[in-house]
């Protein structure tokens, strides 16, 4: 009986070593685990965080070109509005000279027409005159 309890014990004393060794590998395990899950969790955390100072300065850069396009529009309609006002001004100028010089082309047209009226009545007369002389100068030439 002894060398059975002798071999008893050392197999109680051998599974018992196992045990600790396969407790031991376990719990290296486990903490590797729980350190993994921790390392996770915090580089989670810190990409999170990074993100949150990403949008937020990405809100205040939005925020600062809507304010820029708002400026800029309002920029380019007062510039639109004095453009607009300045051809209006322009434009009744122009009428004003157009229906100026309009009417210096209708005068300059009546007095063509005067002057061609006036040449033909003189052409006429020129014409009756020198139809006269031809006639004057025939009853000479035949005396």
């Amino acid at each position: 009986m002894s060398s059975s309890f002798t071999q008893f014990q050392q197999n109680v004393q051998r599974q018992s070593r196992e045990q600790k060794a396969v407790g031991s590998l376990l719990s290296g395990v486990a903490a590797i685990l729980i350190g993994g899950i921790v390392l996770v969790g915090t580089l989670a955390l810190v990409g999170g965080w990074v993100l949150w100072g990403q949008i937020n300065d990405q809100s205040r850069t939005v925020a600062q070109l809507d304010a820029k396009v708002s400026g800029d529009i309002t920029n380019l309609q007062n510039s639109l509005r004095e453009t607009v006002a300045i051809v209006e001004k322009l434009a009744a100028q122009n009428q004003a000279q157009f229906q100026a010089q309009k009417q210096q082309v209708t005068t300059l047209q009546h007095q063509v027409d005067d002057i061609k009226s006036q040449f033909r009545k003189e052409k006429a007369a020129n014409q009756t005159a020198l139809q006269n002389l031809q006639r004057r100068v025939f009853e000479l030439e035949r005396r």
